[in-house]
């Protein structure tokens, strides 16, 4: 085979991939739903017991409204147990939370710090209800999601319940981010009509506590609950009116870093179990699993194969000349944009901007992954 024909496959290749990533997948889902959508029967009187957990550290700037904000959700009082887990805070943060033992909520702390999902799994073995909600210490729920959320489980088909986040400054909602954010949750809202979702907004979500058992300490449980739940015959849906906000990192190295640890605990998981990606045993989850996760974290090996094989076509046709030239000047203006500030909020530099970073940082997570870095740890991130 020639290095022109070889060129020419690897360049088409690369270029479906990346298209059914981003659009072709999302294509296919709206065939599926449209001929296949599998529905949830909702109760609204359904309010059992439940546990709320909420974790943290050195939280003592945030705590108080997190806790106020989850008092005022609209769901009994007396259903509700609220444990805060404080993960070796050494500032305020169990001063705070102690303040409102009257109110029924309790602190569970963790002498020393072993990360978020350590905290979270003691939370689910010292909670005494059966159906959990999840959150963080940085996000607040509209005063209805609970409920809205909770109903489904009157189908005893859910095992899972992904909420809807946004960002709650209007302008990121109008960024690269922020329009990213937006295609996330359609995608979900698919996903969920289809059958499950293979992934749940970390900072919100519920769960059964049946699901919980093995509870995995250093691994992403926004990631592999949904996946527990597949395996055990329970469906993982999006509750578009459990909707919850966060604000925006005001450090872009820091939201950066942030972007890095998902993707490396998102790699953690997947490949802990990867049989899911057995469509003879999976089926329809196997390839919204390929095509949501895996593939879109190969999208960076795929852009770099396209932009080399594209480098040596460039003679080979107007087409593949034109298409460089435009691949060329896609990444220039992602690159002025991260040299030059002032115009990184132009609207039509954002997607490009964005796009550009959010793929190095895949880049660099699968360089971390590959070294074995850990990311047990976290900190809390200045808002």
């Amino acid at each position: 085979m020639s290095l022109e024909a070889t060129a020419i496959i690897l360049f088409w290749v690369s270029l479906g991939l990346v298209f059914w990533t981003y659009f072709g997948y999302m294509l296919f889902l709206q065939f599926v739903s449209a001929i296949l959508t599998k529905a949830v029967k909702k109760d609204d009187d359904f309010l059992p017991p439940i546990s709320i957990i909420i974790t943290a550290y050195n939280e003592e700037s945030r705590i108080k409204a997190k806790i106020d904000n989850t008092l005022e959700l609209d769901y009994p009082e007396d259903k509700m147990e609220i444990i805060v887990v404080s993960d070796g805070s050494t500032d305020r943060t169990d001063e705070i939370v102690q303040g409102y033992a009257r109110r029924g909520v309790k602190l569970l702390r963790i002498p020393e710090r072993r990360g978020k999902h350590y905290g979270q799994g003691q939370g689910v073995e010292k909670s005494a209800n059966e159906l959990l909600v999840m959150t963080d210490a940085t996000t607040f729920v509209w005063r209805e999601s609970v409920k809205k959320m909770i109903r489904n489980f009157a189908d005893p088909s859910i095992g899972c319940i992904s909420g809807m986040d946004f960002m709650k400054d209007a302008r990121s909602a109008g960024s690269g981010e922020g329009l990213y954010v937006q295609y996330e949750m359609s995608l979900r809202e698919l996903e969920s009509a289809c059958g499950s979702l293979v992934g749940v907004s970390g900072c919100f979500y519920a769960i059964r506590k049946e699901i919980c058992e093995g509870w995995i300490n250093d691994k992403s449980s926004d990631f592999y609950l949904p996946i527990f739940a597949q395996m055990k015959g329970y469906r993982t849906i999006l509750e578009e009116q459990a909707q919850c906000y966060y604000e925006v990192l005001a450090d872009p190295k820091k939201e950066f870093r942030r972007k890095v640890r998902t993707v490396v605990h998102g790699l953690e998981v997947l490949l802990a179990f990867k049989k899911v990606l057995n469509p003879f045993r999976f089926g329809l989850y196997s390839l919204q699993m390929f095509s949501h996760k895996l593939s879109r974290w190969l999208v960076p090996i795929y852009l770099i194969v396209l932009f080399f094989a594209n480098l040596a076509l460039i003679k080979s046709g107007t087409f593949y000349l034109v298409f460089f030239i435009l691949q060329s000047a896609f990444y220039l203006i992602a690159l002025i944009t991260v040299l030059s500030s002032r115009i990184q909020n132009l609207p039509v530099l954002k997607v490009p901007f964005f796009f550009v970073v959010f793929n190095y940082a895949i880049l660099v997570a699968i360089y971390e992954y590959i070294t074995k870095k850990e990311y047990i740890l976290w900190e809390p991130t200045k808002r």
